[in-house]
């Protein structure tokens, strides 16, 4: 493949500077119909930035549907940054449309749009700043020039009310984050269907994620079918703003060392369901992080967990909170057990109150969605508590996962100038540096019964892309599934969702009904397969006091009659319990 040994990008700043007396077509070496196929790098002489150039010159009866397409194998460093046009969508799209996790073919890498070496002028990390609607699709965004120059974020408003959608796109590098909203308020950010590996580089365990809320900027994030390997800091930045509406379904992470969601905890319509999260979250937490790490940490000094929850201060605007989260796996390796007990033996930060943050909720966050009366909204579902049985994950699961271990133990002492190090199968040394690995190496499909069936309406938890023919099929369906989401976020009520044979295909266990109830009440539950399950009850103690359901259950829905004749009043919990998927809820008898 074309300039995959090129050690440094070079231009001349001379060659850059006839690029005022050029026109538009002198950057376009093709044109399909509205498509303007943009010369790479080599194309025009070894410049720089002819994205830059063909985005600036295009401005007479530009069509309304014009695409500027970048060439496989494409080369398009930018030695200056585009700022998209306020008043018309910029859509920029890779030549080869196929799925990047699954596409094998060597030789059609996504074009890479980058940062430039400047001869005698230092270096351009690269970027793309949007004053409208911008599309990015089939590309390689890699935020750094070739001589190891990195940004601290790729994308980034230059105006408020902004729409940015990510499609099929590889990621990697960073010092910050890939996306950021500045201070232009209203930003709107879609990302479906990409990659992201290696989000690393600057010495802050806090950085190294896909995108920051700046000043409470942001109205929507939407991610759905992308893939999170390797990476140091916080993924996704909420901080501590109230963003309209958030949407994780159907992600995949591994081996992301920070928070993945970055929240103090006042989401007010959150989703997060269907999604891998395998040794991630990991960053053990004491109330020195408070100091390190202001602004960033729960306002209550606790682990935040993969899902934060807390209430509204004084001075927010309230409404309902409303979370929906089911249907995910959470896993953590037994490695990590001693991480919390290392950092103790060692007072790290003067310290010995490190706790672990690989869990799924904080004490407060649980009681709060576990809390019907006051929070009818959150609602938790299924949790599946184990490691997919991933297809060829190279060695994610092994070395690399010492690797991120070791960067989370060392990074907790404030004082930490550690970096994560690259995570390179294919395209290793310096030659690279801008060049990620082609074809990704790893296969993160999975075997798994449970999960291949698992998701809503049956489909595969985590990123589809890992199966195409399931994703052929989810896309089909895909507006129904979404729908039938908002519906569970809305009513805060877990629904079962039909398959094409009318199966209940949703792990589900309702709210009993009546609640208080006095004597008896009926909880009902539906399971997707036949399997053994347990349906049980137990008091504010943790004893058991009822065995309601304790053997092979057919699929489908069932109700179960619960008679509390010789109990006294009180709060009780009843436990649905089907292999590796557990739900629970509380009930209240008033005699």
């Amino acid at each position: 493949m074309k300039n995959r040994m090129l050690l440094l990008t070079v231009v001349t700043l001379g060659m850059f500077s006839i690029a005022g007396s050029q026109t538009f077509t002198d950057y376009v070496s093709a044109m399909r119909g509205d498509t303007a196929v943009v010369k790479d790098y080599s194309d025009k002489g070894n410049t720089s930035s002819t994205l830059t150039r063909a985005l600036a010159l295009d401005t007479v009866s530009v069509p309304a549907g014009r695409v500027y397409m970048l060439k496989k194998n494409g080369y398009y460093p930018l030695a200056s940054n585009p700022t998209t046009s306020a008043t018309r969508s910029v859509v920029i799209v890779g030549e080869d449309s196929r799925r990047l996790v699954t596409n094998t073919d060597a030789n059609s890498a996504p074009p890479v749009i980058c940062g430039s070496t400047i001869q005698g002028a230092g270096s351009n990390t690269g970027g793309i700043n949007y004053a409208g609607t911008l599309t990015i699709k089939n590309c390689a965004i890699i935020q750094a020039a070739s001589d190891g120059t990195l940004g601290w974020a790729f994308i980034g408003a230059a105006a408020p009310n902004c729409h940015v959608y990510l499609e099929n796109d590889l990621c990697e590098r960073t010092r910050w984050v890939i996306i950021q909203s500045n201070s232009a308020a209203g930003t709107s950010l879609f990302i479906n269907d990409c990659y992201f590996v290696n989000l690393s580089g600057q010495a802050c365990r806090r950085n190294g994620g896909v995108y920051d809320n700046v000043n409470n900027n942001t109205d929507t994030i939407w991610v759905e079918n992308s893939t999170h390997v390797v990476a140091q800091g916080s993924m996704y930045k909420f901080r501590n703003y109230q963003i309209k509406k958030l949407f994780f379904n159907h992600n995949t992470f591994i081996d992301c060392a920070g928070s993945l969601f970055e929240s103090l905890g006042y989401e007010s319509d959150l989703t997060v369901t269907n999604n891998i999260f395998v040794n991630s979250n990991i960053q053990s937490f004491s109330d020195s992080l408070g100091i390190w790490d202001a602004g960033e940490t729960d306002a209550d000094m606790l682990p935040t967990g993969l899902i934060n929850c807390d209430t509204l201060p004084a001075n927010y605007t309230q409404m309902a909170r409303k979370i929906l989260v089911d249907r995910n796996v959470a896993y953590w390796d037994p490695r990590f057990d001693n991480m919390e007990s290392t950092l103790i033996a060692n007072s790290v930060d003067g310290t010995t109150k490190w706790v672990s943050q690989r869990i799924t909720m904080n004490t407060r966050t649980q009681a709060m969605f576990d809390d019907n009366a006051h929070y009818p909204y959150l609602t938790e579902g299924a949790w599946y508590k184990k490691l997919p049985s991933f297809t060829d994950p190279k060695n994610l699961l092994t070395s690399e996962t010492d690797s991120v271990k070791a960067f989370a133990l060392s990074t907790v002492d404030g004082k930490s100038t550690k970096i994560l190090s690259d995570w390179r199968l294919v395209f290793q040394g310096a030659q690279y540096y801008i060049y990620s690995d082609w074809p990704i190496p790893v296969n993160l499909a999975y075997s798994d019964a449970d999960l291949m069936a698992g998701g809503t309406g049956g489909f595969p938890v985590g990123d589809l892309n890992w199966f195409p023919t399931k994703k052929t099929q989810w896309m089909a369906l895909k507006d129904a599934e979404h729908a039938a989401l908002l519906n569970m976020l809305n009513t805060g009520t877990l629904t079962a969702v039909e398959d094409v044979g009318g199966v209940p295909v949703q792990f589900a266990l309702s709210q009993n009904y009546p609640n208080p109830f006095n004597p008896s009440t009926v909880i009902t539950f539906s399971l997707p397969h036949s399997a053994f399950a347990s349906l049980k009850v137990f008091d504010m103690l943790g004893r058991e006091v009822a065995t309601l359901v304790n053997g092979y259950t057919t699929a489908g829905s069932h109700d179960v009659q619960f008679n509390a004749t010789n109990l006294a009043s009180g709060v009780y919990f009843y436990k649905l319990t089907s292999g590796d998927l557990v739900q629970t809820k509380k009930m209240v008898l008033v005699k």
